[in-house]
């Protein structure tokens, strides 16, 4: 017996070398706790804790409701259209909705600091239509050529419209029968008719630039939604569920195929429009979906990122952090080159690209009006292996017991008038 525990202390603990270069040790990493659980709460009344779920299911019920909002006589224009009027059905909801997933919540003894990410599929699609339709004319300056046109030709209206309002006047005061009374009754007829001309022309000549200031406004409302002023009252509300301070950090998503939550939400949307068209669903949400092959792991292109590498840019300024700021001063001491400081940050984060999706459509969504049976179809693309734990030999860590670290799962109840569905969502990363 003392024989094999000597055996194991000798393979265990092998002296290395400080030079050694052919030897390279890896420590575990430790996912942070605020992704482990999703919430974090250090309490000494445990009665406490009971309340906190349904508190949590209030706010992000509260924040979707606030991201919903909107101004129907403002938004008339794009929600309604001649030809969906009549086919409710046709209509496309997603075009015309800010996707919001579930919080992250951290609670400390006077705040509360929630996490939320979101994928703004309105705004992309008020600005596709601003670049479809007024690309070319702000390239070429097409609008003030086009101002100045709509200037001589007004100008020449109300000439012609003057000259006629002079002929009717003269033709009425040849008449005997002519008094003052006469004089202002035919005068309101022509100014009233002279108003109408000019809207008409106004609105014909003026209606591209007229819809152009429309989405400029459009914008303006979607972007307002996350200023402090307008957020300040959705603040006030969450104070009244939790008693606490609220920090809220929006996370703007790059793709909507990134984050598991928004990427079933949409998925929900179109099976309650249309259940038949399940298949279609399925394969169309993979299809969008660009992922990493297998064997160019290390080799990795950068338009596949999930953020935006500009954002990483660190410039010597005065509203960068300190700790940003003093990175980037022991970078040049080193006499190392700013251009390598993005390819150092990304070189060290880990799950920054999607190797692997796979969704899963359950429960009574038949063609036939009838709930006779339940229907289970999954579709998927890649896989969700963790690459740096099975092929690369990185030590990793495990999620709550049983999830692994790369994947990120989510699971969605809804119902149709034949009965309820189940959808289930995997996103790994590499």
């Amino acid at each position: 017996m003392l024989n094999i525990i000597k055996l194991k202390l000798k393979n265990k603990y092998k002296t290395i070398g400080i030079n050694t270069k052919s030897k390279n040790i890896y420590y575990k990493e430790f996912a942070p706790a605020i992704r482990n659980w999703k919430n974090i709460i250090y309490v000494f009344n445990k009665n406490t804790l009971s309340l906190i779920p349904e508190a949590n299911k209030l706010t992000i019920n509260l924040i979707k409701g606030y991201f919903n909002l909107y101004n129907l006589k403002l938004e008339k224009k794009m929600r309604k259209k001649k030809k969906y009027i009549y086919n409710l059905k046709l209509r496309k909801i997603s075009k015309h909705k800010i996707f919001v997933s579930n919080g992250e919540f951290k609670h400390t003894n006077d705040l509360v600091n929630i996490t939320i990410y979101f994928y703004n599929r309105q705004l992309l699609n008020y600005m596709y239509k601003m670049s479809k339709r007024y690309n070319k004319y702000i390239k070429k300056n097409i609008f003030k050529t086009k101002l100045l046109l709509i200037k001589k030709v007004g100008l020449n209206y109300i000439k012609e419209q003057i000259k006629q309002k002079d002929i009717i006047f003269k033709a009425i005061i040849l008449n005997r029968n002519y008094n003052i009374k006469q004089k202002m009754f035919y005068n309101k007829i022509i100014e009233e008719y002279q108003s109408k001309y000019y809207k008409r022309f106004i609105k014909k000549s003026l209606k591209k630039i007229l819809f152009f200031i429309y989405l400029k406004q459009l914008i303006y409302i979607n972007k307002s939604k996350f200023n402090n002023s307008y957020l300040q009252n959705l603040i006030n509300f969450l104070k009244k569920i939790y008693k606490k301070n609220i920090q809220i950090n929006f996370i703007d998503v790059k793709y909507f195929y990134t984050n598991s939550d928004i990427f079933t939400q949409s998925l929900v949307l179109k099976l309650k429009k249309n259940r038949k068209k399940l298949l279609k669903y399925l394969r169309s949400c993979i299809l969008k979906t660009n992922i990493i092959n297998r064997k160019n792991i290390d080799i990795f292109p950068t338009s596949n990122y999930i953020f935006n590498e500009n954002d990483l840019e660190l410039n010597n300024t005065n509203n960068v952090d300190i700790t940003n700021e003093l990175l980037y001063n022991l970078l040049f001491q080193n006499e190392t080159k700013s251009k390598y400081l993005k390819q150092i940050i990304l070189n060290n984060i880990r799950y920054k690209r999607i190797s692997g999706i796979r969704l899963q459509a359950s429960g009574r969504l038949t063609k036939r009006y009838t709930a006779s049976r339940s229907i289970s179809k999954f579709r998927y693309k890649g896989n969700l292996i963790n690459i740096n734990s099975s092929i690369k030999g990185y030590p990793s860590t495990l999620l709550r017991g049983n999830f692994r670290p790369n994947i990120q799962f989510t699971k969605i109840n809804s119902k149709t008038r034949i009965g309820s569905f189940g959808i289930k969502g995997w996103i790994s990363g590499v």
